[in-house]
């Protein structure tokens, strides 16, 4: 049996530990330390999950035995880290938003490529259960030629004290979740071609709602999100001959409709274990054990596509980060 792969946190925040959580439901991997700014969170942190590890410092961790990261820090960071887990030898599995604009994430994909290790970012829909049941069917032709994407990611963030709200760590509705619907509408229509925005900005800078109307390489897409409001999390994906509706929060699957051109439908069920987390970990991890360089599922193409499509809001709203020049 071939030894677990030994992974490390970077960040203690609340994603940090839905993932830390998740992984117990993970085969043939360890979480074996976090590093945090402060060492009393990472401390913490710790001694919550159990984990023996607690980094002082970046260097610290890239110098010791560790083959992946999971980067669950602000928007803003994660390219910094990444670039330098990748320079060290280490896996990278980076929490959405991969980076705040393209030419950043190309860096980050450049790097990996010339240093030939396995990055990913870390688009959790992409691996659940009923969504790789959903692709399979729309690939047997389940609704015909797919040519429609509407989709959207609503909730309310409260306090603008909180990151999501601070331009400086690239905050906004846009890259805190558009990039959940930029991922769907990506995935099945191809990079986008043209994107219309409609932005609300807050107080502090930011976009707190957006609205965008998208042409792709096959087809259209209708997105919206938004801080400061709510909605039932529902994504319609149309066909030629059909169409699928993702019940609830779309973006954690766990009950479909596909309805036929004629009015017949079949209901799709499929759960997810644990907080879902888990099936983009396990994917990552069995990658490195099969020795591949790239995943097949959350290509560099695809990740390109989705920050290429939240750029173009932005630059269609006339919506700049106050480090972007």
């Amino acid at each position: 049996m071939p030894k677990p792969i030994r992974w490390a946190l970077i960040g203690s925040g609340n994603i940090a530990a839905r993932f830390a959580a998740d992984f117990a439901h993970v085969q043939g991997a360890e979480l074996v330390g976090v590093l945090s700014r402060r060492e009393s969170a990472a401390r913490e942190f710790a001694a919550r999950f159990a984990l023996p590890g607690v980094y002082p410092s970046l260097e610290a961790l890239l110098a010791d035995d560790i083959q992946a990261v999971y980067l669950a820090t602000p928007h803003t960071e994660h390219p910094v880290h990444a670039l330098a887990c990748l320079e060290a030898g280490i896996a990278v599995l980076s929490e959405k938003p991969a980076a705040p604009n393209l030419p950043m994430l190309d860096q980050v994909l450049d790097t990996a490529e010339r240093r030939g290790v396995l990055y990913m970012e870390a688009m959790k829909s992409a691996f659940y259960p009923l969504y790789r049941r959903i692709k399979a069917l729309l690939a047997e032709g389940a609704i015909g030629e797919v040519n429609f994407v509407n989709a959207g990611f609503a909730y309310n963030a409260g306090n603008r004290d909180h990151h999501v709200f601070n331009p400086m760590l690239a905050g906004g509705s846009l890259l805190d979740v558009a990039i959940y619907s930029a991922f769907l509408a990506c995935d099945l229509l191809g990079a986008p071609r043209q994107v219309k925005a409609l932005l609300e900005i807050g107080p502090t800078g930011v976009d707190e709602m957006a609205v965008l109307s998208c042409r792709h390489e096959r087809g259209m897409a209708s997105l919206f999100s938004a801080l400061n409001s709510t909605s039932d999390g529902r994504a319609v994906i149309g066909g030629s001959a059909g169409h699928i509706v993702i019940e609830g929060r779309w973006w954690n699957p766990r009950r479909a409709q596909l309805v036929s051109a004629t009015g017949s439908s079949l209901t799709l069920e499929a759960d997810f274990t644990g907080g879902g987390l888990c099936h983009e970990t396990q994917h990552f991890t069995d990658l490195l054990h099969a020795g591949q360089g790239r995943s097949d599922i959350l290509s560099f193409e695809l990740s390109r596509a989705m920050i290429q499509t939240l750029d173009m809001a932005r630059a269609d709203a006339g919506l700049r980060f106050p480090f972007e020049t």
